[in-house]
């Protein structure tokens, strides 16, 4: 495999080891990866998928947003439907969805005789119920500034009324939308489950049967589930935060399946005692600066920070090869139909420039991000070292996921100055305004009125010319604000033991890994 050297600047920063920084959470690392010293493989009747995070005890269908809850989510909750990156649907819960002649009106037919994990009934009250939840909670289910209205027809019929068309509503109302229980969570004042104590009530093909803080979650097959029994029986996701001992753990065969890095694919390729499968997610990597925090409310001290960056330097510190990754210059993956790079600014690396614009701004600034990931890691010392080149000391602050989270997302946070980070949406570019749009989500924390309504008439033309154009702007303006650096897309390697069969009827998707974990097979 070729490989690009890294820089001097990296080579340099590696060599005094700066990442101590902030510190983080290693006992919790330790412990996690305290089983994964056992020698034993991988049980003959349980699929064994190491996973690099903790959950954490308590999980939330509705607003579960890391990969580690929405993984979990997956496997024990369904969504009516799945839209895969080609655009087929796999039809989970729902049979069909029919759109009326003004599109404003979509009705979702459900299949007959659809039950809960527990034997109760799955109901058209049970996907009103959820719907009802989401739009109570948030505004990420609103067209036209309106809330989806969503109604009961019969027990196995419900129609979705728009206060205007929408070319994004059928995906919207299946990305990472998972459908609750509605005589579970009725009354309850929460949709926390709290998976120590609580017995998880869901419709996906597996059932929680187990879990272990720190250890693993055990899930069983779900005799109810609507497209029919898994074939394996049992699925543990074991929690091993290293991702060096996750891989020993799968050279041993103690588990049956791991998302490599870059640096660990040699170990498997060749070896016919594994199999080696490579997709891209749609995965955007990207640096943030915090709105919010002191020492970033100078728009030219932001651009300066962006000019002092080099993002083939950090790709290449991340991801090792080109084969791994796809510089980008926008908040779009490479991949989307809709990236565009016309009049975006690319906020290509000037030292000079970058030295003048920073010159009265904080010469000390933290950087979050999550200690676990290896290439977070080699991002956060290449920029570390690049900004050192203009005058700016950077405290590396590593965290585990949960940390991360919480202060990332807090829109009133100041620990921080900047967050590494990496997002996985849909594919209608629709499901990316959460992450800037300030009627949603906001998860970028941007704020910007022009924005927010450039989104909302986006997501209600029709015509794709037209969408395409607004699309464009989006993607200039979200450039100017320089709160977010795009760096590009990367490559997503999943290695699996010979034993896994069924790979290709599960489909690699973004996030969950597999589309359909019911699908694989041991051999």
């Amino acid at each position: 495999m070729k490989k690009k050297v890294l820089s001097a600047l990296l080579c340099a920063a590696m060599a005094v080891s700066m990442l101590a920084g902030c510190g983080g959470s290693k006992s919790d690392s330790k412990e996690a990866d305290k089983s994964a010293t056992e020698s034993t493989k991988a049980a003959s009747d349980t699929f064994t998928f190491a996973i690099g995070g903790d959950t954490g005890n308590t999980l939330n269908p509705i607003t579960a947003d890391d990969r580690w809850g929405l993984m979990t989510c997956h496997m024990v909750y369904s969504p009516a439907y799945y839209i895969y990156q080609d655009g087929t649907i796999d039809w989970i819960l729902a049979e069909s969805m029919d759109a009326s002649e003004d599109g404003k009106v979509y009705t979702m037919k459900l299949k007959e005789g659809l039950k809960w994990s527990d034997g109760e009934p799955l109901t058209a009250d049970d996907i009103v119920f959820t719907f009802n939840s989401i739009n109570d909670m948030k505004q990420n289910l609103y067209v036209g500034g309106e809330p989806i209205k969503v109604e009961k027809v019969d027990d196995t019929t419900v129609t979705f009324t728009l206060a205007e068309p929408s070319a994004s509503v059928v995906e919207l109302l299946s990305a990472e939308t998972f459908i609750v229980p509605k005589h579970i969570f009725e009354g309850k004042g929460s949709f926390d489950v709290n998976m120590l104590e609580d017995k998880v009530v869901g419709s996906g093909p597996y059932m929680l049967e187990e879990y272990k803080t720190g250890e693993h979650l055990k899930f069983v097959k779900n005799p109810n589930y609507a497209n029919g029994e898994a074939n394996i029986d049992t699925v543990v996701y074991r929690i091993i935060e290293n991702s060096d001992t996750a891989g020993l753990a799968l050279q041993k065969q103690e588990v049956d399946a791991l998302s490599v890095t870059v640096d660990q694919v040699d170990t498997f390729e060749g070896d016919d005692n594994f199999t080696v499968s490579k997709y891209s997610e749609g995965r955007v990597s990207y640096l943030r600066l915090n709105s919010v925090a002191p020492s970033m409310k100078d728009k030219d001290y932001r651009e300066g920070i962006f000019r002092a960056l080099n993002r083939d330097e950090i790709m290449t510190a991340a991801f090792t090869s080109e084969d791994y990754y796809k510089l980008g210059y926008t908040f779009l993956p490479y991949s989307s139909s809709y990236y565009t790079e016309d009049g975006v600014e690319k906020w290509d690396q000037d030292i000079d420039k970058a030295k003048k614009l920073t010159a009265n701004g904080a010469k000390s600034l933290k950087l979050c991000y999550v200690e676990e990931s290896t290439e977070q890691k080699n991002e956060a010392l290449t920029i570390q070292a690049e900004l050192k080149a203009v005058g700016i000391d950077v405290e590396l602050c590593g965290v585990n996921q949960a940390a991360y989270m919480s202060a990332a997302y807090d829109p009133e946070s100041t620990d921080y100055d900047m967050f590494l980070g990496a997002y996985v949406m849909g594919i209608d570019p629709d499901t990316f305004a959460p992450l800037f749009d300030s009627t949603k989500d906001d998860m970028m924390n941007f704020h910007n009125a022009d924005i927010d309504a450039k989104f909302n008439e986006a997501a209600t033309t029709l015509d794709d010319s037209k969408r395409k154009e607004l699309y464009s702007e989006l993607q200039v303006l979200v450039s100017e604000e320089a709160l977010q650096y795009p760096m590009g897309t990367s490559m997503k390697t999943v290695v699996t033991t010979a034993r896994v069969g069924g790979l290709d009827d599960a489909q690699f998707v973004p996030i969950y890994t597999f589309g359909d974990v019911s699908k694989l097979t041991l051999k």
